[in-house]
């Protein structure tokens, strides 16, 4: 499904001057209307991409099957950044990689990076991690490669609970945990604060695991804003005490991780990632009211072991 998703962006690409003439009939629309169809005004569509180990070198990866060097749209080359844990970090496109098929796991993973096929950039200088601290410090989650439009368009909110290169995840106040309980009926099994932003550190993205209701579970990730529920993302789903959320997770709810939060005309958009044993979901949500909706932004990586 992931080669359907690339080639459908490449076409996406490849068509950017005649999608710009058609944007012209969207401008009565509202800001968010605007944000959830298309992420940039005239640029490219923003691309997970994989990095390698320590994010010197990414790979927006396509496979072509038997076609050695396919055919690389001009369009590529102003993809400018990698944006991580909420910075821009310039990068160079380089061209396309060809496969390695002797080795190749098929694992979308850094360990596999070399054998994969795919367009291929590189930092300006220096690396995402420039000295690892233990065998276990590497990118294993993916960028996000942006081009110029999205930069100058899109403010990135900061996240107060980001320390020493990752998220510090802290507890829900107790009057937060009853306004749940009473909004679902249930009562919380585990729950967590996973991000904190906002100019006087008023939002909190929060995940929250409630008891069954027979072989009924429930996950919920929500925003909050001064202790307030604003809009959530439920998970329903049948539970088994092997596989409930994602596969092998035991019956215990992940919930989503908030990489980074930006603002456009006023509208807020979370980008958030969801792992599992077999790999990592990326999806952007655009809020509307209290509403969260999918915006365009996603990807998959298939990770299982081999």
């Amino acid at each position: 499904m992931k080669k359907y998703m690339i080639l459908f962006l490449l076409a996406a690409i490849l068509m950017g001057c005649e999608e710009a003439s058609q944007e012209k009939t969207t401008e009565k629309k509202d800001a968010v209307e605007n944000v959830k169809q298309q992420a940039t005004t005239n640029g490219n569509l923003p691309v997970y991409v994989l990095s390698d180990e320590f994010g010197e070198k990414f790979l927006l990866m396509a496979n072509f099957g038997d076609e050695t060097t396919p055919t690389t749209p001009d369009s590529l080359s102003n993809y400018k950044y990698i944006l991580y844990n909420g910075i821009y970090h310039p990068v160079t496109f380089k061209g396309f990689q060809l496969e390695n098929r002797e080795n190749n796991t098929s694992r979308e993973t850094f360990q596999n990076f070399d054998n994969l096929s795919g367009w291929l950039y590189m930092m300006q200088s220096g690396k995402l991690i420039e000295t690892p601290s233990d065998d276990l410090d590497a990118i294993w989650d993916a960028p996000l490669l942006v081009d110029e439009t999205f930069k100058a368009e899109n403010t990135i909110y900061t996240l107060s609970n980001f320390k020493d290169g990752r998220l510090v995840h802290s507890n829900l106040s107790e009057p937060l945990k009853a306004a749940f309980e009473k909004k679902y009926d249930r009562q919380i099994l585990s729950c967590w604060c996973n991000a904190v932003f906002g100019e006087n550190n008023e939002y909190q993205f929060v995940n929250i695991q409630f008891k069954n209701k027979g072989n009924e579970a429930l996950g919920v990730s929500a925003l909050v804003k001064n202790e307030e529920i604003i809009a959530v993302i439920e998970a329903p789903a049948e539970w088994n005490e092997e596989s409930v959320w994602r596969v092998d997770d035991g019956g215990d709810f992940a919930g989503l991780s908030i990489d980074f939060v930006t603002s456009k005309n006023g509208v807020m958009t979370i980008y958030t990632a969801n792992g599992g044993a077999e790999g990592t979901n990326y999806q952007s949500y655009v809020l509307e009211g209290n509403q969260f909706h999918e915006g365009p932004i996603a990807g998959e990586f298939y990770q299982a072991p081999c």
